[in-house]
């Protein structure tokens, strides 16, 4: 993390058991290494929508990886003095509890 007052982190879940059921494409790419999210429209010949954010986790991520990155430094920070916030946000469905709390037995 850098010394920014806000940073916007995204993290992609995985699909869910009704989306598996209902075969349901993964319509998101992430690439980590600078923090983009791109939409893909299966069956479309457009190029994908890019979004950049100040990071950006895939479905492969794991909970202490999303600590170790982001979370911890905000703690380190707290404990110095200074503010320190995060805020899960989003539509209903979209992770704010898995990217919160992870999945119930992780298999790290």
């Amino acid at each position: 993390m850098s010394g920014e007052a806000v940073q916007v982190i995204v993290r992609c879940r995985p699909l869910n058991k009704r989306e598996k059921s209902l075969n349901c494409k993964i319509a998101v790419d992430i690439v980590t290494d600078i923090g983009q999210v791109q939409l893909n429209k299966h069956g479309s010949s457009d190029p994908p929508k890019k979004f950049t954010f100040d990071g950006a986790y895939g479905m492969d991520s794991n909970s202490q990886i999303i600590y170790d990155d982001v979370g911890f430094p905000l703690i380190e920070s707290v404990l110095q003095g200074y503010n320190g916030t995060i805020f899960a946000y989003g539509q209903t469905g979209c992770g704010k509890s898995f990217t919160m709390e992870g999945i119930p037995t992780p298999p790290e």
